[in-house]
């Protein structure tokens, strides 16, 4: 009997070893199959591939062939034969056509398929654009085979090509050539500005020891669109741009050449231009069937949509470009009030901050926090503090104060000043003790574009060290209301 059990014990010893050998044989074999396959890097995996050869021909005619054998990391998504019957037959004949496709399907890095972080994952690609890349899917190109490991990365076989196409900006130049005006003033629109970042030095100043530089290599011309409102070249980022033809562009030009008169017809034209064309970008790729009733542009503009205006539509490598035919933006979208905040005052009468007080106070009507200045003890008549408004449209704006004086149970005289500190426009008020509220002053017409200076002045009596409780100033903010017809 215990020679039976003993038996039956090394019986269940030697099975459990020969499975034990068995599965070591399979898992060895398994890696001897991923050993075999990091034997070669990506662009001999390619060669060897019989289905690749005409990749492997693109890889050769353009150079990629070397660059695949480099001691660096890539992944590549290989079009088959099949695949690239279907492009057009005169790319390889162009050979820059050629190398720009071929790189558009090669990334720096590996990528496997169980790596990206979602289903849908936007690459770098070596030719500076970038692919939307899912687990089964390049671009549009379906991943029948995948994650093929190689001695310096992993390549994918595609069943489609996947031609580079034209960016944002590409497309609006295209725009542009094809007689659409506003395309024509984003692409022309530039402006000549300082940059010493290449400029040659000739010497340096004597009196003032500043650098002296070689007349115009301190001066770059700049695309005004391209530097304030978005780069559209940026193959990084992705765009939604909205482009109107030519009768919604004069129309939607025209409703703003009042709010930027200057001095000069050619600045009025450009600046209405410009401010008509800045809220027609947005960052972020909406797809026909993603767009809004209405989108928010960066400088806080609501834009309406009407998505059966849309005359023609552009995919493209960073984003979508839309043509529209009909475009009406509100004007009071287009100039929303002004908000003055008195803690953010830019100067004093004679430069001396000392007075002033930035207080933290609760609304005695709701008991909201707010903030505002106070300034006492000054001792200068009619001293004054300095607001600055910058790039104020021409039109004419109601005038508003909102002021606490909590300290003061006198005669209290303060007033604003409008482009000088002695501007007569609005006259002296009191300021009530114990009273927070939001006072009307009156209408101020601004006849030129640019930017405007806003006086916050003192009580109009010859200062003493018993009347200072008269000539304090309180604002918590000023607020310009513009009148739009």
């Amino acid at each position: 009997m215990l020679l039976t059990k003993n038996k039956l014990i090394a019986c269940a010893v030697f099975l459990g070893f020969t499975t034990q050998m068995s599965c070591t044989r399979k898992w060895e074999d398994h890696n001897k199959i991923n050993n075999a396959d990091l034997t070669q890097n990506l662009y001999q995996k390619i060669a060897a591939d019989e289905s690749l050869s005409k990749f492997t021909s693109y890889l050769q005619k353009t150079g990629y062939a070397d660059t695949l054998q480099l001691n660096r990391t890539f992944t590549v998504w290989a079009p088959t034969n099949d695949a690239l019957q279907t492009i057009d037959a005169s790319l390889s004949g162009d050979d820059a056509r050629l190398k720009k496709f071929v790189a558009h399907h090669i990334a720096h890095l590996s990528y496997y398929s169980d790596q990206l972080q979602s289903d849908t994952t936007r690459l770098p690609l070596i030719d500076g654009k970038y692919a939307i890349v899912k687990t089964s899917w390049f671009e549009e190109a379906p991943i029948n085979i995948k994650d093929r490991p190689a001695t310096n990365g992993v390549l994918h076989t595609i069943t489609a090509a996947a031609a580079p196409v034209a960016n944002c900006w590409d497309y609006i130049d295209s725009l542009m050539a094809g007689g659409n005006n506003m395309a024509r003033f984003m692409k022309n629109y530039v402006r000549a500005e300082r940059d010493t970042t290449n400029a040659i030095q000739i010497g340096i100043n004597p009196l003032t020891g500043a650098p002296i530089y070689q007349k115009g290599t301190d001066t770059v011309i700049r695309n005004v669109f391209l530097n304030a409102v978005y780069d559209l070249s940026n193959e990084a980022k992705q765009y939604t741009v909205f482009i109107m033809n030519n009768t919604v562009w004069n129309n939607e030009r025209a409703k703003l050449d009042t709010f930027y008169r200057t001095s000069s017809a050619d600045t009025t034209y450009n600046l209405a231009r410009i401010y008509t064309a800045k809220d027609m970008a947005i960052e972020g790729a909406l797809a026909p069937d993603q767009l809004p009733d209405s989108v928010l542009t960066k400088f806080g503009v609501w834009v309406p949509i009407n998505k059966s205006a849309i005359q023609a539509k552009y995919k493209t490598s960073n984003g979508y470009v839309y043509v529209m035919n009909y475009m009406n933006v509100e004007l009071r979208q287009r100039f929303p009030p002004f908000i003055v905040q008195g803690e953010n005052y830019s100067g004093t009468l004679n430069g001396s901050g000392s007075p002033i007080y930035l207080r933290t106070l609760n609304n005695p009507n709701n008991g909201q926090t707010f903030r505002d200045l106070y300034a006492y003890n000054h001792g200068v008549n009619k001293w004054h503090v300095r607001y600055r408004l910058f790039n104020v449209p021409t039109t004419a704006y109601r005038v508003y104060w909102a002021t606490y004086n909590n300290r003061w149970n006198n005669t209290l005289n303060q007033r604003l000043a409008m482009g000088t500190s002695d501007n007569k426009t609005f006259a002296y008020r009191n300021v009530p003790y114990n009273v927070y509220n939001e006072e009307y002053l009156g209408d101020y017409p601004v006849s030129s574009f640019g930017n405007l200076d806003i006086f916050l002045v003192s009580a109009d009596i010859a200062p003493s060290s018993s009347n200072q409780n008269q000539s304090a100033l309180f604002l918590d903010y000023i607020r310009l209301e513009p009148v739009l017809k």
